[in-house]
């Protein structure tokens, strides 16, 4: 079995990162404060791909909700609480390249329409994410991995239903 993680976590790092990119944003905007715009949107993405690189053990985006659970604020998970981490690690991975295409379209290229439309992709999905508890780039991730244990199975065979949660 595969590594699970509490996802009310990721759902409140969401909810974090989407508010975190409203007020980056607004920041953007305004031309004294553009520079700490782009630099809060950077300092997401880098969050995102730490996440991602640590196997979601280093999470800078779900820290309020660990140190609440460690506290006792928050009860501890349900095991409907629990997702698999390889899912989560692929959206934070997704998630944090495309903020950081983003700066370097905007930082690089002055391509600030290219820049906007990948930061509103993943505040997007990070707010579908908060509000539903659906993570897409965790349902994709199973369906490759249910299509790849098909292609693996040698004929005659058959494999085990998989459940894809959509909760």
């Amino acid at each position: 079995m595969s590594q699970m993680t509490d996802s009310r976590g990721f759902r409140s790092g969401a909810t974090l990162s989407v508010l975190l990119l409203l007020v980056a944003t607004y920041l953007y905007l305004e031309p004294t404060t553009q520079l700490i715009g782009v630099g809060m949107i950077m300092a997401i993405s880098t969050a995102m791909l730490v996440s991602a690189a640590t196997s979601l053990r280093v999470s800078l985006l779900a820290l309020p909700f660990r140190i609440l659970r460690e506290r006792g604020v928050i009860p501890a998970p349900k095991p409907t609480d629990l997702q698999p981490v390889p899912g989560l690690r692929l959206a934070q991975v997704i998630g944090g390249t495309m903020i950081f295409f983003g700066v370097i379209a905007h930082t690089a290229f002055s391509a600030d329409s290219i820049a906007v439309g990948l930061v509103v992709i993943v505040a997007t999905l990070q707010s579908f994410l908060a509000i539903t508890g659906i993570c897409v780039a965790c349902k994709l991730y199973g369906i490759v991995v249910w299509f790849e244990n098909r292609r693996r199975t040698p004929e005659g065979t058959t494999i085990p239903r998989q459940k894809i949660r959509l909760r």
